[in-house]
């Protein structure tokens, strides 16, 4: 076994990772760039700019990083660039506008509470935003003297639309009352504004009915373009305006295809556009300067920025990396001609900026990651295998470092969340991505992507409605069973883990065979009754696991599917890790797993992160899970 002692659980969690790509009219990259893990209370991170032409310069960084700086937009002239800052307040997020060469930050927005999202007026003289009201002094009072039952449904923090002129405006409310704006865009006119309005500010309420409205600035009369009903991203108006499209999903589920759907502007019905055959479409935008929209498509393992047309559906590739994975994209057209740049991951090299025409080679702009120099990773390869009733299914396989003979390795399967995820030809090295972490170990890590997730479409993400731990647990298995009979899975040193649903798959695992000689359950469910009753999103876990509780005495869908109710079986050694906050799965989930073993004798342990919601966000707790889950294989797989 070749381990490098150069890549320790700090290096990992330090790593800088690049999102946010955004490019100006004159061809100037704005992103992010910002470790995982954050040392104190808050997060931190900095902008940084570089020209798409390599003769433009080298990055610079645009902001000192010492608050948390994202969400940067560039000014429809390319001039100024906006940004979402917490450096007045921490934890309270406002917008900042600086010059595109530099210099002082501005700040366009005050207040005690934070901006959650804005956007330029198609002229560049005001911004859009949304964010709650100001404490009110009865608030303050409350607050101040406990006094504050929280009633359900009092006082909910509504996000409000308003606009602000710039450079010196004051905020205009366009909004308000017991709704909350969950998306909006710019007419490309710049008079008006439409929204997804939805009840409440409810997480969940995302997934029920809502309302789109058009709002004019003049007068704030309001129509009505269209009720819909189930998630609605990327709200983006076609470009001649005749239709408004949006991301949601193919069908009237939560667990399904992502898809892009239109409607009249004037209004009408929703109609999907595309995505959901065999494919998923997402990441709508119409990118400045062309009179076409784009998207991303993700089938298989590819992923491709395409032109949409807003008229028939048509999609054109503009852009497929030949290896890797798209981070994010943004796109522009200047002087007719498409520029393209890519937070690109390949698979031995964290996500870096390349840019150019995507109908050329695009030049890498950007060397955030010197400290991964002459180490070696894992060979990554894709992997094809058979399901048993005869779906062809892929995923990725990570040989272990050093692997030079035929010997059959100690294999941990890895399951992505979601369920609706992907494994993807990524660097897979992070706190909650334990690919490259294993297989510097000595591990070969198998990371299937079964049924119930992304890139092939609605039948197959349709498959875990009802159905966790079916057809998704039998692709497992015989992507383990094709990994063995290749020669690359030792069948007697086989582990398992994941996060979130790939807790979820490691916990029923272990259920429901003896197959696995260790376990990793990472915020997984383990009751889809409760999930359904407790998760901030109890109408999408009510999908998977097919029933609720208050559907009478029962037998119910969900304890035949729920990891708990097979616990008394489990002899596999496992380790479950959970964040205290986690309002997606509950803490619940762990503790009563954990209990359940416990009764019975099985071998297990538990670990509980303060503070921590679904994903781990504190670097020392990250580190420390790093160094729990190699320790927990090591124990039991290794010689």
């Amino acid at each position: 076994m070749i381990r490098d002692d150069r890549l320790t659980p700090e290096l990992v969690v330090d790593l800088p990772w690049i999102r946010e790509v955004q490019l100006s009219p004159q061809g100037l990259i704005a992103y992010v760039l910002a470790p995982f893990g954050k040392k104190e209370e808050h997060e931190q991170s900095a902008i940084w700019v570089v020209p798409a032409d390599p003769a433009g310069g080298e990055p610079r960084q645009f902001t000192a990083g010492d608050a948390h700086d994202h969400q940067p937009r560039w000014s429809p002239d390319g001039t100024r660039l906006a940004f979402l800052s917490d450096r007045r307040e921490r934890g309270t997020a406002h917008i900042y506008v600086m010059p595109a060469d530099g210099g002082e930050a501005i700040a366009l927005t005050e207040g005690k509470k934070g901006i959650t999202d804005f956007q330029w007026s198609p002229d560049g003289t005001c911004i859009a935003y949304t964010g709650p009201d100001e404490p009110t002094e009865d608030d303050e009072r409350r607050e101040k003297e406990r006094d504050d039952p929280a009633v359900f449904g009092e006082r909910w923090p509504f996000d409000r639309l308003r606009v602000i002129a710039y450079p010196d405006g004051e905020p205009r409310t366009l909004i308000d009352g017991d709704r909350h704006v969950e998306n909006f865009c710019w007419h490309p006119d710049g008079q008006s504004l439409a929204c997804v309005v939805r009840p409440t500010p409810e997480l969940n309420a995302r997934l029920g009915p809502g309302t789109i409205l058009n709002v004019p600035l003049t007068d704030g009369t309001e129509q009505e373009i269209a009720c819909i009903t189930g998630q609605a991203a990327g709200l983006t108006y076609g470009p001649d305006a005749r239709w408004l499209l949006y991301q949601r999903p193919a069908s009237e589920f939560h667990q399904s295809s992502s898809s892009i759907w239109r409607l009249p502007a004037s209004g009408g019905e929703p109609e999907r556009l595309c995505g959901g055959e065999v494919n998923c479409a997402f990441n709508l935008s119409r990118p400045l300067g062309g009179n076409r929209l784009a998207c991303l498509v993700a089938e298989g393992l590819d992923t491709d920025v395409a032109w949409l047309d807003a008229e028939t559906g048509h999609v054109e590739s503009i852009y497929r990396p030949p290896q890797g994975t798209i981070d994010d994209a943004a796109l522009i057209m200047r002087d007719g001609h498409p520029l393209i740049a890519v937070a690109l991951s390949l698979p031995d090299h964290p996500g870096e900026i390349d840019a150019g025409d995507p109908a050329g080679e695009l030049t890498r702009r950007t060397a955030h990651h010197p400290e991964l120099e002459g180490m070696t990773f894992g060979r990554q390869e894709d992997f094809h295998w058979t399901a048993p009733d005869g779906l062809e299914l892929d995923g990725i396989l990570i040989r272990p470092v050093g692997d030079s003979t035929s010997r059959p390795a100690p294999t941990v399967v890895l399951v992505h969340g979601g369920p609706y995820g992907r494994w993807e030809r990524d660097f897979h090295l992070s706190w909650g991505d334990w690919g490259q972490w294993l297989a510097t170990a000595g591990y070969a890590v198998l990371m299937p992507n079964p049924r119930g997730g992304f890139g092939h479409g609605e039948t197959f993400a349709a498959a875990a409605r009802g159905d966790v731990g079916g057809a998704d647990w039998l692709d497992v298995l015989s992507a383990v069973d094709a990994a063995v009979e290749r020669g690359i899975a030792d069948p007697e040193r086989l582990g398992i883990g994941g996060w979130s649903q790939g807790g979820f798959m490691t916990a029923w695992a272990v259920t429901q065979t003896n197959r696995f000689k260790a376990g990793v359950d990472g915020a997984g469910p383990t009751e889809w009754g409760w999930m359904a009753a407790t998760s901030d999103m109890g109408s999408f876990e009510a999908e998977l696991g097919g029933s609720t509780p208050w559907e009478g005495r029962g037998p119910h869908r969900h304890a035949e599917i729920s990891p708990l109710s097979f616990a008394r079986q489990v002899t596999t050694p496992l380790l479950i890790v959970h964040g205290e906050n986690d309002e997606r799965v509950p803490l619940s989930q762990a503790t009563s797993f954990h209990r359940a073993l416990r009764e019975n004798g099985a071998p297990v342990e538990m670990v509980i992160y303060p503070r921590e919601p679904h994903g781990i966000r504190e670097r020392n707790h990250q580190i420390d899970l790093l160094r729990r889950v190699r320790d927990w294989f090591d124990t039991y797989l290794l010689d």
